[in-house]
């Protein structure tokens, strides 16, 4: 029965192209899809959902719903046909995302210390322009990962010694680079802002409470600084889960070489690179006021078979209208 059910699964894998240790990609795979998609549309869809810090969330949102798009097809097609381009574009596609993960992360955080140290000019200092310009640069700064093509894409094993000492090289001083400026570097300026703003906000709380303040003004501004600190701690949570899900990644980078690293200690670590796409959109909609309200409403009106209102109604309009000239 043993031998059967083996024969039976190496068919399996045989006709279908597909490794069964890449199904669980697949259910990623779609689960990615449905929740960041639906992000999306949450912010795209409720005018009072595109504020300035949206549209970072939202950013970030595309940018793990490509994970899904194109990152784990990627890497279910390298795992079926181990064709070194396949391969190699799946690796380069995922230090794209390790590059944008942390500078949205960034920009969040940045956005939310502008916020809590300069309250009143913020409006002033972040308005949509400056988003929209910050998001451009870090779209081309992850972009910038395809250079890894330039020298990846033409090695094999019929090049010579000298050339693939020259393309490891390469490819170890890309690595460094990486771990230490886009992981390093930014941890502990992130760190640093975290701390800062988590001091401030303690402050400020200290400093309400010692004064006489009416009491309809005190809990306003309580319930203030609970938003304020709720927020810096979405931002603490996104920077914990892009340190646990992406470190051993870019450790494994260095020392893939190393043969003595167990198949399924790879195979674990190439998991871990996909759980931030997945983790990301849940936290941060659990975690925004506006997010999770929004998402709560939707979720009743379609349960209760109900018509959404505050959506925009220009697509359902012109739907209509071309089914009526029809």
């Amino acid at each position: 029965m043993a031998d059967s059910g083996n024969n039976t699964q190496s068919a399996f894998v045989h006709s279908s192209g597909i490794r069964l240790d890449t199904i669980p990609a697949i259910i990623m795979m779609v689960a990615i899809l449905l929740i960041n998609g639906g992000v999306i549309l949450l912010i795209c869809c409720f005018s009072s959902l595109r504020t300035t810090s949206n549209l970072i969330l939202c950013s970030l949102a595309v940018s793990d719903f490509l994970v899904g798009f194109l990152g784990i097809p990627l890497v279910v097609a390298c795992s079926a046909t181990f064709l070194t381009p396949v391969c190699l574009s799946a690796n380069t596609f995922f230090t794209f995302m390790s590059k944008s993960t942390v500078l949205h992360i960034t920009a969040m955080t940045c956005d939310r210390y502008i916020y809590i140290n300069w309250a009143m000019r913020y409006r002033h200092i972040v308005n949509r322009f400056r988003v929209m310009t910050v998001l451009v640069f870090i779209w081309l700064i992850s972009l910038s990962s395809l250079i890894r093509l330039s020298w990846t894409l033409h090695v094999n094993t019929h090049n010579a010694a000298e050339d693939l000492g020259l393309v490891k090289e390469e490819e170890t001083t890309y690595l460094l680079f990486n771990l230490i400026v886009f992981f390093g570097v930014l941890l502990i300026v992130m760190v640093a802002l975290d701390a800062r703003m988590l001091l401030l906000i303690r402050k400020q709380r200290r400093r309400i409470s010692q004064e006489n303040l009416p009491a309809d003004f005190l809990r306003h501004e309580k319930k203030k600084q609970r938003r304020k600190r709720r927020a810096v701690l979405t931002c603490v949570l996104l920077l914990c889960l892009y340190v646990l899900f992406w470190l051993p990644y870019f450790i494994l980078e260095l020392v893939l070489q190393d043969p003595r690293i167990p198949e399924f200690v790879i195979t674990t670590i190439y998991y871990l690179r996909l759980c931030p796409s997945l983790f990301n959109p849940v936290a941060y909609t659990l975690r925004k006021l506006d997010l999770r309200r929004k998402a709560k409403y939707i979720l009743y009106k379609i349960f209760t078979c109900r018509p959404l209102k505050g959506m925009s109604q220009r697509p359902f309009k012109q739907v209509q209208s071309s089914l009526a000239h029809v």
